[in-house]
């Protein structure tokens, strides 16, 4: 059975079959969160996302996967701005911290394409959000798929992803 997809909402009909944004969504219709499902041309980093959509890229979230010894942890961050490394072990208090390769990706998030880790759904992971990102009310950010976004408020995202907030930017 295929799906097809258009914008939905919540309260709006399920989809059918497996798709890579369904973890996400799935997740946003448990937490009764409001969301607007963007389909668009394909892209493969989070400043074309913004780019195709027609936004500001400090209004687009890109995620990061870190590998430490507690685990993963997404890494949320407007589209712009560069991940300081430093800050992000400052945070979670452990030198051991380094971006996840793309061999650990592929194995750690099946259910969604490689690029695309939204900041919530599928496996819980501890998640740290860039302070910058509250200077919007609206977020857009990966749906996990490089065609779709999924935009909604940002207190949203704080909330259902259980994030701390910080400052995770490059100077």
């Amino acid at each position: 059975m295929s799906a097809t997809r258009t914008q939905r909402h919540l309260g709006g009909p399920m989809l059918t079959g497996h798709q890579p944004a369904d973890a996400l969504i799935d997740l946003l219709r448990r937490e009764h969160v409001a969301y607007e499902l963007i389909p668009h041309h394909h892209t493969e980093t989070a400043l074309a996302e913004a780019s195709t959509l027609g936004l500001d890229p400090h209004q687009v979230a890109k995620t990061l996967i870190l590998t430490t010894p507690f685990g993963f942890v997404r890494a949320v961050l407007p589209a712009s701005d560069r991940l300081d490394l430093e800050k992000a072990r400052q945070t979670l208090n452990t030198s051991e911290v380094e971006l996840a390769t793309e061999e650990t990706l592929v194995g750690a998030y099946p259910e969604f394409e490689l690029g695309a880790v939204p900041p919530m759904g599928g496996a819980y992971d501890r998640v740290l959000v860039d302070r910058r990102l509250f200077e919007s009310t609206f977020i857009v950010l990966d749906a996990g798929t490089h065609d779709e976004s999924v935009r909604l408020r940002t207190g949203d995202l704080l909330s259902v992803a259980e994030a701390e907030v910080g400052d995770l930017a490059l100077e």
